[in-house]
Order: C-alpha cells, then structure tokens, then sequence
C-alpha cells in the first residue's frame, strides 16, 4: 500500500512540527513528558496519522472541528504554561533527571497495604475465571470472550481492569532513587512481572495491558533515566506490535493467523486496522460536531455525565444515562462507521459543558496535570507520582476515551491515595528510610551503602 505524503499536506505540516519539537527536546535534554509536550505531540502524530486518509470516511475538518480541536489544545497548553510561571514565580523546585522523595516513607507498609488493591483486582480474575472456566487467553475460544461490549465476563470488568493500578503501586516501589529496602525493591518486581502476566491472561486487552507497560515506562522516566528519542521508537513499535496481536487474537483479521499478517500480501490488512482506530477518533470527532440533517443528536447533560465514573461505581450512572435519553460511553451518536465508536475527549466536554467546556475543561487539566508534574519535585510520597503517570496516560488515551468519566480511574485514585497515605513517615510496620539524598547517591550494585536496609 502507497502512501503519498505529498498528497498529504496536513500530515506533512504535523509530522514535521512534532520532529522538530522532539530535535529540540533532544538537544536540550528535555523530558518527553511534561504534560504541555506530550498533549502536543500526540495530537500532532495522531491527527497527522488521521490525515493520510487511508479510507475514505476520514475527510477534511470543517472549520468548526478545527476551533474544537486547535482551541482545546491551545488552553490546555496555556494552562500548563500558566501553572509553570506559578510555580517558578513562588520560587519552586525545578524537575530534577531523577525524582526522589523528600521525606521519610514506609517502604514495607507500602508494599504490604498494595495487596489491598491486587486483591480488588483479584476480584475480577477470579470473575472471569467463574465465567469462562479459564483465564480467557487459555479457554478454546479466546475471541469469543473479547469479542465486543456484550461479552458475558465484563461484568468484571470494573475489578479486572486495575491490573496497571496494581503494577503502577508494586512498580514504584521497584526504584532505588526513591526506595533504599532492598528486599522490598526486589519482591515488587516480582509482582509488576506477575500482575502483568496475570492481566494479559485473564483478559489480553489492548487497552488495559498497554496501560499495565505504559505505568512502568513512566515511572522508568521519572525515577531511573529520561527516554530518549530512540527510546520512544522502541515503544511505538511495541505498541504497533502489540495492537497487531491481540488483534489476531480477537479475530479482527478474520481467519488470518499472527504469522499470516506479517507477509508481504497482507501488509494492508495489518496496516488499515490500527490507523482506523487512530483515525475514526477525527472522523466521529468531525462527524458530532457537522452532522447532517436528520442525524442523532445528544442531549446536553447538564454537567452530571461528567461524573460518571464514580456515579457507575453507586450503580446509578447507567440509570441515569438512560432514564435522560443521554448517549452511553460507546458513543452512539457521533458513530460515523459502524463499531468505531471512539471520539476525543473534547465531544465529552462539549456534551457535559457545551461551548464553555471545550476551552475551561482543557485548561483546567492543563493547570492541575501541570502543578502535578511540579510537585513531584517535592514530593514526600510517591502519591504524586503516581497520580502523573495516570494523567499522562489519560493524555495519550484522550483521543479514545475520556479519562475522568472512567471508573477504573476513580477506582486508582482511592487506592494511590490509600496506600501512600497510609505509609507516610514510620507508617503502620515502621521502617527507617534513607534520606533522599543519600539514596540518591548510592551505586546500582552496591548494596552495603549506608541507608540500604536488607
């Protein structure tokens, strides 16, 4: 299959933007992801990718999509850059190569209280279990199980899907920049490399497993050395890989195997899926805000949808949604080809706000996502932490679902706060940290450093 970028100037003008902020980044040793960049940048790479307009339902932006789109960017970057001028102006912190805890913390309680939210997940693996008789990805039919949103295991999936909260809580604690308990580190990555096994088997999702890498990738960043540029391609062929085998797995390529799909012949098979589900999120985007004459409308929902991930946690979102005639978070109404059904957070916003929210929504996520990333310089607990990595997943993932109307994350947050509140200073199994800055210092293969406790 051809692609012409010169037919393409849309892309061309994208792409080109987001290489030159990635040179810059480079040169002068930037992080990747500070939330103003990676906003950027993933839309540039993604509605560039939209536009090589590969099928023909991705068409052109009209005139409103492209103030939609342009505007919701441009506040959250103001108010990213709004937060950071604050924060420089009160005289805070700069971001160190490496983040580290200001303050003493309970290692041990940390890990020991995190079972309480493996445990929640756990909930769901023995769920799917009772259902399909097996972890999915060892029943005789796996598609069977993925296939779409009736899927009789997805009762469970409220429980199932915080397989990356779990590796996120077991994966900071696998750093030695912030955690001096050797034994702690250690075991913690044992169970990061056991969760995410479990999660892949017990429901191989594209979506939840790549959330489950994503945490730890993140946290790499921040705790153990930036990424590099040749660090990002790694990832971004990882992820093409990935979305191409369970994409197999789920019978998406319809009797073609795994080995099939990487033959010459097919290489347009492959290559159409993942770039529809990159680009149906414009097209629905374009389609919800210029639909023609007849079309399905939503009803305006006074703010209350927005809150929908923990009003589905009380057992009234769904009610609700349905007793108001409100569209249900498969977006029926802004689906322009039949099952590609995801959109841009900014329909959320605009459904949930109207015109006020397409601008206030973004730049509000702007100032606190960035505060957030500031912080973490100062932290005491490795709560901010990990509450980065969750919004920056929320950034890469806005282009397909609306991160705050997701239960899950409501879910994270709870436990984030429960289990790093819960070990603050001696916690509840005391253990006497290492100050920060020693930490810091210590060698990777030394383990007799004063600080280190076995």
């Amino acid at each position: 299959m051809d692609i012409n970028l010169a037919a393409c100037p849309e892309s061309c003008v994208m792409f080109s933007l987001a290489a030159v902020v990635l040179v810059l980044l480079s040169v002068f040793r930037s992080d990747y992801f500070r939330p103003s960049v990676l906003y950027f940048l993933v839309q540039m790479v993604m509605l560039g990718i939209a536009y090589l307009k590969l099928v023909p339902a991705m068409t052109d932006f009209k005139y409103t999509t492209w103030l939609v789109w342009g505007g919701g960017m441009a506040a959250f970057i103001g108010g990213s850059v709004l937060a950071e001028m604050a924060w420089d102006s009160k005289g805070g912190a700069r971001m160190p190569e490496t983040v580290s805890l200001s303050g003493g913390y309970s290692w041990p309680t940390h890990f020991c209280v995190s079972f309480l939210a493996f445990a929640y997940f756990f909930i769901g693996v023995v769920g799917v279990v009772s259902v399909a008789g097996n972890l999915v990805l060892l029943t005789d039919n796996p598609s069977f199980w993925l296939s779409g949103q009736d899927s009789p295991v997805l009762k469970y999936a409220d429980y199932f899907t915080s397989g990356a909260m779990v590796v996120g809580l077991f994966g900071v604690a696998s750093f030695k920049s912030v955690n001096p308990v050797r034994w702690v580190r250690y075991a913690s990555r044992g169970m990061v490399v056991f969760t995410i096994v479990l999660s892949f088997m017990t429901f191989p999702s594209r979506g939840i497993n790549m959330l489950c890498v994503g945490f730890i990738f993140l946290l790499y960043n921040f705790l153990h050395r930036r990424f590099s540029w040749k660090l990002i391609l790694v990832a971004g062929a990882f992820v093409l890989a990935f979305f191409v085998a369970v994409a197999s797995l789920k019978g998406q390529y319809g009797e073609s195997s795994t080995n099939d799909l990487m033959n010459q012949g097919m290489l347009k098979t492959v290559i159409l899926l993942p770039y529809m589900y990159t680009a149906n999120n414009y097209w629905n985007l374009d389609y919800a805000f210029n639909k023609p004459p007849g079309a399905m409308e939503h009803e305006w929902t006074y703010g209350i949808d927005a809150f929908y991930g923990m009003t589905h946690l009380l057992q009234v979102g769904d009610g609700m949604q349905e007793s108001f005639g409100w569209d249900s978070p498969f977006n029926e109404s802004v689906v322009k080809v039949k099952n590609l059904n995801t959109i841009p957070y900014l329909w959320d916003a605009y459904k949930d706000f109207g015109l006020v929210g397409l601008f206030f929504l973004p730049f509000f996520f702007g100032i606190a996502f960035s505060w957030n990333y500031r912080y973490m310089a100062t932290a005491k607990t490795p709560m901010p932490i990990l509450f980065m990595c969750m919004f920056l997943m929320w950034i890469i993932l806005w282009n397909f679902t609306t991160g705050y109307k997701q239960s899950m994350y409501w879910v994270w947050g709870f436990f984030f706060a429960l289990v790093c509140l819960l070990s603050r200073g001696k916690g509840l199994l005391p253990a006497k940290c290492a100050p920060a800055q020693v930490v810091a210092q210590e060698n990777d293969g030394d383990d007799k450093v004063a600080g280190e406790r076995e």
